[in-house]
């Protein structure tokens, strides 16, 4: 038989095989093998396929296939000239350093002075049956297929361990369910079963059953094979323990009712501490708006704003920050709105005031820090009258143009002994002064004069065009928080057309 015969034979079949023709040394003695001949399916080990392999000499090829059980075997059957199986051959090639092993079932069968090497690999199968049980055992779930004809019925081994039923048991017949079901879920499950011989497409559907003493949820995807003549044979299923995935989704349910109670809990908290009005409302003098934004991972904050009616008809306007959110920032700015209140009532200027708060915060809260702006209006000569401590610069408009007006002095609870000082301006009718927690400009990665700039051209761009009646609300809807991760509140004060000088 010639080669190109052999070749034309093994092109005919559909199999992994190569022909190969013995190399023998001058004593005659076999010492290698050359492939002569390969089938068009024929892969080895590095991924060379059908004529690639043509040339390759075995030992040459696959050093440790050198003393192997399957090197012995092809000498053997050269010798005898019988055909042998060499079954779950273990070879091991070593590839970057790396040990690699494949195993092999080979079929040697002598052909015209040579032998024809026909092989299955085994690992491949192996490995495929480790990842579906590691997946099924990773995802908890497992298959199962019943037969309608002869009730024969085939589980995974996960399908067991998701039942807590021994091998020895056995597995359950579709019909013996209803037994370990919850009673509300039997309909349920009757119905997906009766659907089944009915209707085309799997059937998908929650379950409680009892295991072991124990409930559990399971998931179940079930579909019917049919015959040539359209009638059900097998049912093949997929069943999934999701008990854990109930479990967490209640606890998260749970959870998600508690944090919707406390929310609502700590927005009528806030509300309480600091009620924001919901329209502009008037003081003598003056017409003021003002509006609070949460913070959205923190809705308890600690930014503040203060306007009343002091007595001889004077007002006073205060905006703080309170470093930090929940309930210690709340309770801190709490006691400085407070505190502010009295003081103001008592007669204290701004910047006596400030003075006060730093000795407050010292004593009551020495872990706090705080900013404020602090202001009195005299609406019967229009003058006010403001400080600083650490805070952002009160904005006036007037016209279409924004001043800033400057007078900085040291953050609230820094320093034991600290003084200040204040400033004084006269404003015209219809100003606008708008005071403003650092979330109104402050953003990531921005500096905040950057932003302070950025909202003194939102507001020019907003005012502008504008009738005096409509600036106010032009202007509030301008303030937009650049850092919603931080509470802000905001204060704009229109200056009223009348003054009290007859008062």
């Amino acid at each position: 038989m010639t080669t190109a015969t052999v070749q034309a034979m093994l092109d005919a079949m559909p199999i992994q095989a190569v022909w190969s023709e013995p190399i023998r040394d001058e004593t005659g003695a076999v010492v290698d093998f050359e492939v002569r001949a390969a089938s068009p399916r024929a892969t080895d080990v590095h991924g060379r396929v059908g004529k690639e392999l043509i040339g390759l000499r075995a030992v040459e090829a696959y050093p440790t296939i050198a003393g192997s059980p399957l090197w012995e075997g092809y000498l053997r059957v050269m010798e005898t000239g019988e055909a042998e199986e060499v079954d779950r051959y273990s070879h091991v090639e070593t590839g970057d350093g790396v040990p690699h092993r494949t195993v092999w079932s080979v079929q040697v069968t002598p052909v015209s002075g040579g032998i024809v090497s026909a092989w299955v690999r085994l690992d491949e199968e192996e490995r495929l049956t480790t990842r579906i049980n590691h997946t099924e055992s990773l995802g908890n779930l497992g298959w199962g297929r019943w037969s309608l004809l002869n009730g024969e019925i085939e589980w995974s081994p996960q399908l067991y361990a998701i039942h807590g039923r021994d091998h020895a048991e056995g597995p359950l017949d579709l019909q013996d369910y209803p037994a370990i079901t919850h009673p509300e879920d039997v309909p349920l499950l009757r119905d997906a079963l009766d659907r089944l011989a009915t209707v085309e497409g799997p059937q998908e559907f929650d379950l409680r059953i009892r295991v072991d003493g124990e409930q559990r949820h399971v998931r179940a995807v079930l579909e019917v094979s049919r015959d040539a003549a359209g009638q059900p044979v097998e049912v093949h299923g997929v069943i999934q323990d999701i008990s854990d995935w109930h479990r967490a989704a209640e606890e998260l349910a749970e959870i998600n009712q508690r944090l919707e109670e406390e929310s609502q809990l700590t927005a009528r908290l806030q509300n309480i501490i600091l009620p924001p009005p919901d329209d502009p409302f008037a003081i003598p003098g003056l017409e003021i708006a003002v509006r609070y934004f949460p913070a959205e991972t923190a809705p308890l904050g600690g930014d503040w704003y203060q306007a009343i009616h002091l007595d001889h008809n004077q007002v006073l306007l205060a905006v703080g920050d309170v470093a930090g959110h929940g309930l210690a920032a709340a309770s801190a700015m709490a006691k400085l709105r407070h505190a502010i209140t009295g003081l103001a009532f008592a007669e204290h200027e701004p910047a006596q005031i400030l003075v006060a708060l730093n000795r407050l915060l010292r004593r009551m809260r020495p872990d706090v820090l705080a900013t404020a702006v602090v202001a009195r209006y005299s609406p019967k000569d229009r003058i006010l009258t403001w400080t600083h401590a650490g805070h952002p610069p009160v904005l006036l408009i007037r016209g279409d143009r924004v001043q800033r007006l400057l007078h900085p002095g040291v953050l609230l609870g820094v320093f034991e002994d600290v003084s200040y000082t204040a400033a004084n301006l006269r404003l015209e009718p219809e100003d606008l002064l708008l005071m403003f927690t650092d979330g109104l400009i402050e953003r990531p990665g921005r500096d905040l004069f950057e932003g302070l700039d950025a909202l003194c051209a939102a507001i020019e761009t907003a005012v502008r065009g504008t009738t005096p009646a409509e600036r106010l609300a032009a202007v509030m809807d301008a303030l937009v928080p650049s850092n919603t991760s931080d509470d802000t509140c905001i204060l704009v004060a229109r200056i009223t057309p009348h003054n009290l000088e007859g008062s």
